[in-house]
């Protein structure tokens, strides 16, 4: 009896211990899983706040750009000014054509003081107004660009018209003979909330994304701009430069990077499977699918659905260690007009013209390899097939190209170039890419030169 009831005190011992070490080790391993899924998603978050960055940069530094356009109008006209009321409507529509943003005026101020502002609608007020007096906001970016006889961007301010602004400021100087002099500034301003508007920041709220626009300080603070506040520590931030200035942009999921009610119900899981080890096993089982699962995330384009440019390494890495097949092809594709597109409609179109294109392609080469997004329009795709399906395939990938219509572009053109191991038997897998890279250029300037315009790369 006695024996029995040490026995039985044995067992008891024995599970709880292996209750004890089974949860112990599902708590460091769900611990292990829950930062390689933080990891992940930050990263991702980075990559999101990187594209948005590159995006404020493209538009700010394309609507300061005409600060150039006046500055060589006032050169060549040697300071007269009379071109002003002819041409300003062309400029201002431009900005608007190429960005999307109204920007709120440019103006030009021979030796600081303004002259000449369009549109008068609005900003007449400015007309007299002297950026060289520094007591007023948003001049000392003014004064330090016509000393120094550059451009100067500034960070948002209240505008004397009403409204927040931020403006290039950039100085004018006149070359006479071996000498410059300095002529005066040309300024061109942003509505702030116009261009938050054009930038759409606020469809990050849409996906489930915080963000918060902050400027960085000449004591290296940040200083808020637009968005949300709050957004703590944990925040992922992208610090980049707008020309002169330097700006910040923090990212994090709106409901947190975790859920404490899941942790809550995970942990409450994880204490029941510790007593049976045939679940854990089960469980182990599930995280290896998991992993499975975000590998292939990870060598996923997403716009694209292609396989991305680190799968595409991988596989390069693999086919370089044995000699190819002889049925194997090299296809290397470009895909026609993105930057006109990306120009004219802008980036929402020219995803959609990614985004056919890598449909056409993977319907054509899919069946016989795998299609890999290698850069912004470059396209790898890696097949086999014998010379007569090759043939197939260049007419298919044309017919698919021609048939297609966008809701906003209305065509798609892919240029391509191929070479087969069978037609280069001795050439290495990197030999054969350079090889369909050189063909591919080829038939794109043979596209460009058929339709009568310049490449833009």
């Amino acid at each position: 009896m006695g024996f029995g009831k040490m026995l039985n005190s044995s067992i008891k011992k024995e599970v709880v211990l292996t209750a004890i070490i089974s949860f112990f080790l599902l708590v460091v391993l769900y611990c292990f899983i829950l930062r390689h899924d933080l990891s992940a998603d930050k990263e991702r978050y980075a990559y999101i706040a990187k594209n948005q960055a590159d995006h404020i940069v493209t538009t700010v530094d394309c609507v300061m750009s005409r600060t150039n356009t006046l500055k060589t109008l006032i050169k060549e006209s040697n300071g007269d000014t009379a071109w002003f009321d002819h041409v300003a409507e062309d400029i201002y529509t431009s900005i608007q054509d190429e960005t999307g943003v109204s920007p709120k005026n440019f103006a030009i101020a021979p030796d600081g003081v303004v002259s000449d502002v369009y549109p008068l609608e609005g900003n007449a007020q400015l007309i007299g107004f002297d950026f060289l007096d520094t007591s007023r906001e948003g001049n000392l970016e003014a004064k330090e660009a016509y000393e120094k006889g550059s451009t100067i961007l500034t960070n948002p301010f209240e505008l004397i018209q009403g409204g927040i602004g931020m403006g290039g400021r950039a100085a004018v100087l006149l070359r006479n003979g071996d000498t410059q002099t300095l002529w005066g500034l040309v300024t061109v301003t942003i509505d702030f909330e116009n261009l938050i508007e054009v930038l759409g920041l606020d469809k990050l709220h849409g996906m489930g994304v915080d963000y918060s626009l902050s400027y960085i300080d000449a004591d290296g603070n940040a200083q808020f701009m637009y968005g949300d506040t709050g957004l703590g520590n944990d925040a992922v931030k992208t610090i980049f430069n707008v020309r002169n200035l330097t700006w910040q942009l923090e990212v994090k999921p709106s409901k947190g990077w975790f859920s404490a009610g899941n942790v809550i119900i995970s942990m409450l899981i994880i204490l029941l499977l510790s007593c049976f080890v045939g679940v854990l096993t089960h469980m182990i089982i599930r995280l290896r699918e998991s992993n499975v699962l975000l590998q292939q995330l990870s060598i996923t384009d997403v716009l694209t659905g292609c396989y991305n440019r680190r799968a595409y390494e991988d596989r390069i890495l693999e086919l370089s260690s044995t000699s190819p097949d002889d049925d194997f092809i090299y296809i290397a594709a470009d895909v026609n007009g993105l930057k006109r597109v990306n120009d004219t409609l802008g980036h929402t179109a020219g995803d959609e013209l990614l985004s056919g294109a890598a449909s056409c392609m993977k319907k054509v080469f899919g069946p016989y390899g795998r299609l890999y997004r290698t850069g912004g329009d470059e396209f790898v795709a890696l097949i086999h097939a014998d010379k007569e399906t090759l043939a197939e395939i260049k007419e298919k990938l044309n017919s698919e190209t021609d048939r297609w219509r966008g809701d906003t572009v209305e065509t798609l053109s892919v240029s391509a170039g191929y070479a087969s191991h069978s037609e280069f038997p001795d050439m290495t897998i990197e030999e054969l890419g350079k090889n369909a890279d050189k063909k591919m250029y080829e038939a794109k300037q043979e596209y460009y030169q058929k339709h009568d315009r310049r490449r833009r790369v």
